[in-house]
């Protein structure tokens, strides 16, 4: 019989785990004062807000997969022995643990991108940290958006982002692990696929994968459906982190204490 245990701010249940965000960052958006300022490495934005409607989505979820809101990872960007690079907004990110290549863990939000338009994103970034000695047989995280193509008879696909075939600018020119990289899966190199019948429909399938403008013209009216969020596996093991979600001019930062909405 599956038990579950408060452990430091952290609820866990079986094997998966989540932080527990404050009362703030539930139910409606609440202002709160802008960042005083930030380090070096990290972005500059006006303000941010406390968020809900993020989670773990457990229907697209697999094995025992873990994703913990979390502070840090730091990067090493020296021979210094101290990692000191920062998350790129804030002090925290979502650390994202994928046992083996049997496992799948999916992170998302299954409201407020509901119904929005695919033709309508403009930009879609997320940064990602590698926790690992070498990239070798690695595959990153990615970018998925549940959609219903509004082509042919399906009523449902996913597309998926390839950050590690994407290259620049959508995808750094070097990967380096154990260091914040970011990934422009909305950018020229980019590389998508959508599954199921509307992959195959419209020439964008995982062995002939399109760019993110190619998707959008070949699905001129789809829209997101059911979720969009952070995917990885099943393919291989993962430990790491990502932070810095942005859709359009919303930048959403992962962080210990919750989901922070920033405005840019």
């Amino acid at each position: 019989m599956s038990t579950s245990k408060m452990l430091s701010g952290l609820i866990v249940m079986g094997a998966a785990t989540l932080t527990v965000a404050p009362l703030a960052a539930h139910g409606d958006v609440e202002p709160v004062q802008a960042d005083a300022g930030t380090t070096a490495g990290q972005a500059t934005l006006p303000g941010l807000a406390s968020g809900d409607r993020w989670g773990i989505i457990g229907r697209n979820t697999l094995g025992g997969p873990n994703a913990v809101l979390r502070e840090g990872p730091y990067g090493r960007t020296g021979t210094a022995f101290a990692a000191t690079q920062e998350p790129p907004y804030g002090q925290g990110s979502l650390g994202i643990i994928v046992g083996s290549g049997n496992d799948k863990i999916a992170f998302g939000n299954e409201t407020i991108f509901a119904g929005d338009r695919l033709s309508t994103i403009r930009t879609l970034k997320y940064w990602v940290f590698a926790g690992v000695d070498s990239l070798a047989g690695v595959s990153l995280p990615n970018i998925t958006i549940e959609a219903d193509p509004n082509v042919g008879t399906a009523e449902y696909t996913s597309l998926v982002y390839l950050p590690d075939s994407s290259t620049s600018p959508s995808a750094p020119a070097t990967r380096t692990p154990n260091v914040w990289q970011q990934y422009d899966a909305s950018a020229t190199g980019s590389r998508w696929y959508a599954t199921g019948a509307t992959g195959t429909l419209i020439g964008c399938t995982q062995a002939t994968p399109c760019s993110f403008a190619e998707l959008q013209t070949r699905l001129p009216d789809a829209v997101v459906s059911l979720s969009l969020g952070i995917s990885k596996g099943r393919d291989n093991a993962f430990v790491g982190a990502v932070d810095g979600l942005q859709v359009n001019n919303k930048v959403y930062d992962f962080e210990f204490s919750g989901v922070r909405t920033r405005h840019i």
